[in-house]
């Protein structure tokens, strides 16, 4: 075990080591060189047309949402749906619970001495809105750069509506080994597949220079004058991502309730510059309750996600590194053995980024009081609450399958309206 965790420290360092350069095809820089590497310039060879935004400059903020997504993506629990405690009284090990237990929450339970879990689930995610503001419809505005002594000329505008369509597939294979009858380790192996398409629409608002079309213009395909340009970018990216350790222990046994403590550390094997990873080392303690009814179990986990630096949070250009907020992570719900075969779970999930970059809408009036959607980046706290509900199947032995469904519940942060899983596992 021990052996592994140096291999994984190794690769981490590995990743954290490739700074790639302004020219790499990373998806770290899709959105930033969508108008090309010197930004959105127009090509009057007569006069310097350079206009700036902070979608342009400062869409960092939605490097570090993703970024901050990457750390605590829900993985299924690694927790195996039968655990088992010894009976003094038997002499053997008996099942300690009779429900499979949640699927995305954490259970009191441990997996009982030298029995092996291992298990396979798949999630997808389409991220539609960031902050409730439409991914698929994002207005900015672009103010002349201030490089012409001309105040007539500068009061000109660029608007754009930009089309963002970002998905992950996560693939992950855990394990989970039990130490002794209190304590197990577990470890998540996530194999990611990053996607990002981008297409913004640019139209120029000659606001100053309403009777002069000579000044501002694109060219179209055939070197044409134009007053609108439709920019398109695009990357894929697949890999491991950040590989999850994982040690729990029951602390308290009582006839009501089951008490563990657990320590989560995520290594930051992922390839941050492509969105397979968070970039930053992760450290989560936490504790889990359950309740010790026949056939509904209680649960409740809370825990506290404390991130390092990663590049995703401070200027992918130059390599250096931002701190990815730290989150407050919660979990309230139950599991329910409906018979021998089948089992429900629900849970409401809720984490408490704080300091996290966001955005607002917001409204920009220009030099002759027209007034241009505009979004605003903003640096606050936001409570990000989902939905899950779920249920595992035991066909035969101690084979389960698992299907769920998280459900977005509020508008904060980066945000997928609906995320499938399906998995499988198996108790040796």
């Amino acid at each position: 075990m021990f052996r592994t965790l140096f291999v994984l420290a190794g690769l981490s360092v590995a990743a954290l080591a490739q700074t790639p350069t302004n020219s790499s095809p990373k998806l770290a820089f899709v959105i930033p060189q969508l108008f090309g590497p010197d930004g959105l310039t127009l090509p009057n060879p007569t006069h310097e047309a350079h206009f700036d935004s902070a979608f342009q400059n400062n869409f960092g903020p939605f490097n570090s949402a993703i970024g901050s997504q990457l750390t605590s993506l829900p993985l299924p629990s690694p927790a195996s749906g039968f655990t088992y405690s010894f009976d003094p009284a038997l002499g053997v090990y008996t099942r300690s619970a009779q429900s499979y237990g949640p699927v995305l929450a954490e259970r009191a339970e441990t997996i009982g001495k030298e029995k092996f879990f291992a298990g396979f689930s798949f999630q997808h995610f389409r991220f539609g809105t960031l902050d409730g503001v439409s991914l698929h419809n994002f207005n900015s505005v672009f103010q002349h750069a201030q490089t012409t002594p001309d105040p007539i000329i500068k009061e000109d505008l660029i608007t754009t509506n930009t089309f963002l369509d970002t998905k992950l597939d996560q693939a992950t294979v855990f394990f989970t080994y039990g130490l002794s009858d209190r304590v197990d380790v577990s470890v998540a192996l996530p194999f990611v597949n990053a996607n990002l398409v981008v297409q913004s629409l640019a139209t120029i608002q000659r606001i100053g220079t309403a009777n002069d079309p000579t000044i501002h213009y694109f060219l179209d395909s055939n070197g044409n004058p134009t007053n609108h340009k439709t920019f398109t970018n695009s990357g894929a990216a697949s890999g491991l991502g950040d590989v999850l350790v994982r040690i729990k222990g029951t602390a308290l046994k009582t006839k009501p309730a089951w008490i563990a403590l657990g320590l989560d550390v995520r290594l930051p094997t992922g390839d941050a510059y492509n969105f397979l990873g968070s970039g930053a080392v992760g450290l989560k303690p936490f504790i889990a309750i359950s309740g010790r009814t026949k056939r509904v179990t209680p649960h409740v986990n809370v825990g506290y996600q404390w991130n390092d630096s990663s590049p995703l949070a401070g200027d992918i250009f130059t390599g250096t590194s931002g701190h990815l907020p730290n989150q407050l992570e919660y979990a309230v719900g139950f599991d329910a053995g409906v018979n021998k075969r089948f089992s429900f779970a629900a849970d409401v999930l809720g984490q408490e980024i704080f300091h996290a970059q966001g955005v607002t809408p917001s409204t920009f009036t220009a030099a002759n009081g027209a007034q241009f959607a505009n979004n605003s980046f903003v640096r606050e706290n936001a409570n990000i609450t989902n939905g899950s509900l779920g249920f595992k199947v035991n066909p035969i032995g101690t084979l389960l399958v698992s299907f769920n469904v998280l459900v977005q519940l509020n508008d904060a942060g980066l945000r997928a309206r609906v995320v499938p899983l399906v998995g499988f596992s198996y108790t040796f």
